[in-house]
């Protein structure tokens, strides 16, 4: 049987859409405008995590080519905080979230980069 594993980048914005759904299930105890800033959040985060990962997964590096490989994941990354950054200002530009439920869902989002390790072992 050949088992296909998930990359690791697609396991953590997995592990990140279900937290993101907790914590606005959760704020929706506190009312329906922290549950939609908590979900908010989530977009705000998982949209670039998933360009990110969708870009570093397929890297297969091939000998002499590091380098390459590393640059692009660099700029990945950079690409990545920055549309996180843009889509920060948007959201409170124009949709005005509650402040404490955006920032604790993303302040949470972002921590599960801290778990990668776990989520790496298999």
């Amino acid at each position: 049987m050949i088992e296909r594993s998930v990359p690791l980048a697609f396991r953590i914005v997995a592990v990140q859409g279900v937290l993101a759904v907790m914590l606005a299930t959760m704020f929706l105890l506190f009312g329906r405008t922290q549950a939609a800033s908590g979900l908010l959040a989530g977009f705000v985060v998982i949209a670039p995590s998933v360009g990110f990962a969708w870009r570093v997964s397929g890297t297969n590096v091939p000998k002499g080519q590091e380098s390459d490989v590393a640059r692009r994941v660099l700029g990945s990354g950079i690409a990545k905080m920055l549309l996180t950054f843009g889509l920060l200002v948007v959201a409170f530009a124009w949709l005005h979230p509650e402040p404490m439920a955006f920032f604790v869902t993303m302040i949470a989002l972002q921590a599960v980069y801290w778990m990668a390790p776990v989520l790496a072992r298999r």
